[in-house]
């Protein structure tokens, strides 16, 4: 006598576990997104803020006759005249005097642009309010970073 028994998944637990699967999916890969984004935004708040230190330092060491007349791909090795993901916007030689737009995610997010008043050398810096995800996560830690209260909003730093 034989036993010619198989053991095999029956078709409702095979149901049941592409179902269990599918939930699973559906709730994981919004919050993957959303993770990527902010670590995408975070890159972006990163490079902003690097390229306002470089501003201030290569202020700092030059002195304004020399600064003023440097163009930006000789202050920072951010990409320049990028058109679209992230990097300088503004094209190269572009002066600090003329303004600086940083991008992410394909959208202009800051503006650096610097003047100087009597003896005082001025950054402002302003917020250009993107909305894509990235850019938007980016501009909301800049505005935090340089305590800018609202969206659009700027700040002034003296530099000496």
């Amino acid at each position: 006598m034989s036993c010619n028994q198989h053991k095999a998944f029956t078709q409702i637990e095979l149901i049941f576990v592409m179902l269990v699967v599918g939930i699973l999916a559906v709730v994981a890969i919004p919050r993957l997104a959303a993770s990527r984004d902010d670590a995408h935004g975070a890159k972006c708040t990163q490079e902003a803020q690097q390229l306002l230190s470089e501003i201030s330092q290569n202020y700092a060491q030059k002195g304004y006759s020399v600064f003023s007349t440097l163009p930006i791909e000789e202050i920072t090795n951010l990409r320049v005249s990028v058109v679209e993901k992230d990097g300088i916007s503004s094209p190269q030689g572009s002066l600090v005097s003329s303004g600086i737009i940083y991008m992410c995610d394909s959208e202009n997010i800051v503006e650096i642009k610097g003047t100087l008043t009597g003896v005082e050398y001025n950054l402002t810096v302003t917020d250009l309010n993107p909305t894509t995800p990235a850019a938007a996560t980016a501009s909301e830690l800049i505005r935090k970073l340089n305590d800018i209260s609202t969206a659009g909003g700027s700040r002034i730093y003296s530099l000496e």
